[in-house]
């Protein structure tokens, strides 16, 4: 077996910072919007970002020890895999300290709708770039879930303009 390349490495680790981030933000907002309906998209987007940061950390590992691909249901049953809890929350506080109780919806929707597209921009960029059929899955499937965010957060965007 050869070496994992370092681009798709880094590829996994700015998936990963990518993902905590946006499920920072997700909980964040979701503590301080008063809208059920805003609060509960939050609330799922922050529970698949969860899934995606597991995903990408069982590839990442699987690679650097084993320099394989492993299927995304293999990795969601890996043993031992980091979770994203409260301690994780607060190394990422800076990262939101833009928003407030006064922060109003639509501007909590442009910062999700970013963090969205800068995702599905990646994930679609690593699948070009991963010549193993298991790591274009995963990045791809990685592309069509974000875009499904994103689709989810226009909508809820149209509903407040």
């Amino acid at each position: 077996m050869s070496p994992v390349a370092k681009v798709i490495l880094d590829g996994l680790s700015k998936g990963i910072q990518a993902e905590l981030a946006a499920y920072v933000f997700y909980k964040k907002a979701m503590k301080l919007m008063a809208d059920d309906k805003l609060r509960d998209l939050l609330g799922q987007l922050a529970g698949d970002e969860k899934d995606h940061y597991r995903i990408l950390e069982g590839q990442y590992d699987n690679l650097v020890r084993s320099e394989m691909w492993n299927t995304i249901s293999d990795v969601l049953r890996q043993e031992g895999l980091p979770d994203i809890d409260e301690k994780m929350e607060q190394v990422h506080e800076n990262l939101i300290d833009d928003i407030s109780e006064s922060t109003r919806p639509i501007e909590v929707l442009d910062i999700a709708l970013i963090l969205e597209e800068r995702a599905i921009n990646l994930y679609t960029d690593m699948a070009r770039r991963v010549g193993d059929p298991k790591g274009k899955e995963m990045f791809e499937f990685l592309a069509k879930f974000e875009k499904g965010h994103a689709l989810k957060i226009k909508k809820l965007m149209e509903e407040y303009k």
